[in-house]
């Protein structure tokens, strides 16, 4: 046996030994990015009264992290896989902690919007490696789903928690939302270095894909981009159609260039692979329908109920305890009854939430109105979100992991923003209308929120034809069996740490 297969086993068995407690240290880094993704979704008002921010200003504090975080999640994975899993999740982390202290920090609009987007290129990096570093340290088939079970849960409820760590918060000072990303990240950095083998990847370095990194990031950059300037441009705008073009003609530069390399930053023999497909399908439309419900809902709660920030983000316990409670059983039931059947029912749960949500009074309490929204919201996501990393996984060799989860990545990111965009498009336009009409006040922004609403009806019914379908076929252990390491002797291992 080689030296550099000697190194890169010790560094599997080490992964191994320590699966649990690496685990949790990259489940945590995984939440700090879920809870930034919402966590200014409640504390609008208070970022335009102390930094000045426009409605477009305040849309842009978003939009910053999420299109530098969709727009440079394929590079960020291939790096995981060039340059070494553990460097990337610290480099991610310490730039994710100087963007949120710089955050913290912000006196006027564009520190905040660049802080902000240092915390996106910092998520594009840390991200990717949470999960490939997954990918390879659980061999066992049961385990693996266990922590994939831990793993979807986190990005839910990182999603609900965001929201009332930004309600608590904002009641006391929205800086402390930014601020305590820093003690959090000191904390993994340790355990990172503790649990986490280090070195370089072994094997020969496959060369650098410019052509490739530069073309894929300008045209999911330009994607994302513009689907996030529709809300304040419309689908025909200048800025937006510009956007458009750049995607269409980067993207297929893409795809071209990526069939010729010789070491392509996305292997496009990934998307043979149905697991990766499905999954990544049920990342996009899973995605569409969370990201618009955690940022209308709010508007619901407080601009309609008039609930303050703190009682906006305690509304959404029962999502975050509802996750919480199911996780668990599910990942022990998925390896028994595969991921198809939990997918479809979350699917058809999430769809019942949103005839709720077509049918929220002016005047509705939280026990017969929000309650029951909030629960479905819970239980419905963590059916879909558990089952799709393990079914998008499912196939990928330890070479690939990087790059395989980036693509779930991309997927949720690219999924949430077109979700949010036309939602929030349909919203703004009956708001118009109603104002043109002279229709103001609570009565008309909740019908302009049920018309917004009613367009995830879409993402819903893909999401059905993406368990019925695309889940079809695996028994109840294939995700499982298929998984990478399920057969570890029989080839070397290549463990980039």
């Amino acid at each position: 046996m080689s030296e550099q297969v000697q190194v890169a086993a010790g560094r599997e068995s080490a992964l191994h030994r320590r699966r649990w407690l690496i685990m949790s240290v990259v489940s945590v880094g995984q939440l700090m990015i879920a809870l930034d993704t919402t966590v200014a979704s409640v504390m609008g008002p208070q970022l335009q009264k102390d930094l000045g921010l426009s409605a477009t200003g305040l849309q842009w504090v978003f939009n910053n992290y999420i299109v530098l975080f969709g727009g440079l999640l394929l590079l960020g994975g291939r790096l995981n896989d060039v340059i070494g899993r553990r460097r990337m999740f610290i480099g991610g982390l310490v730039l994710f902690a100087a963007g949120s202290l710089l955050a913290a920090m912000a006196n006027t609009d564009t520190q905040i919007m660049a802080a902000r987007a240092i915390q996106g290129v910092a998520a594009a990096g840390l991200s990717p490696a949470c999960l490939s570093i997954l990918v390879v340290a659980f061999r066992d088939p049961a385990e693996r789903t266990k922590a994939f079970g831990v793993w979807g849960a986190v990005i839910g409820v990182g999603a609900g928690l965001g929201t009332l760590l930004g309600g608590a918060i904002v009641d006391v000072n929205w800086r402390l939302a930014f601020y305590i990303n820093l003690p959090i990240a000191v904390v993994l950095l340790f355990a990172a270095f503790a649990l986490i083998p280090g070195g370089a990847p072994t094997g020969p370095r496959p060369k650098a894909d410019v052509l490739g990194g530069l073309t894929g990031t300008l045209g999911l950059g330009a994607l994302v981009f513009a689907i996030v300037s529709v809300n304040d441009h419309g689908w025909t705008g200048p800025r937006t159609v510009v956007s458009f073009l750049v995607a269409a003609v980067m993207l297929p530069a893409f795809v071209m260039i990526e069939m010729r390399a010789e070491s392509p930053l996305l292997p496009l023999r990934l998307f043979r692979l149905r697991g990766v497909v499905a999954g990544s399908l049920g990342e996009l439309f899973t995605a569409g329908i969370m990201i618009p419900c955690f940022m209308l809902l709010p508007i619901y709660m407080q601009s309609v109920l008039g609930y303050t920030p703190l009682e906006t983000g305690l509304a959404y316990l029962p999502t975050t305890l509802a996750m919480m409670i199911v996780a668990g059983p599910l990942s022990k039931a998925i390896p028994k009854i595969g991921a198809r059947v939990p997918y479809v029912i979350g699917a058809v749960l999430l769809a019942g939430m949103l005839v709720l949500l077509l049918r929220t009074p002016v005047d509705g309490s939280y026990w017969s109105v929000l309650f029951p929204i909030t629960t479905l919201l819970g239980v419905g996501l963590v059916l879909c979100l558990i089952p799709t990393p393990t079914v998008g996984t499912s196939e990928a060799t330890e070479e690939d992991a990087g790059t395989t989860s980036a693509v779930l990545n991309v997927s949720t990111q690219v999924g949430g923003a077109l979700g949010l965009a036309v939602a929030a498009t349909v919203l703004q336009n009956r708001i118009t209308e109603y104002a043109a009409d002279g229709r103001v006040g609570p009565e008309a922004l909740n019908d302009a929120l049920q018309a917004g609403i009613a367009t995830l009806f879409v993402w819903v019914g893909l999401s059905l034809l993406t368990g019925i379908i695309g889940f079809r076929g695996l028994p109840p252990r294939a995700a499982a069996d298929a998984a990478p390491g399920a057969d570890t002797g029989s080839r070397s291992v290549k463990v980039a740490s």
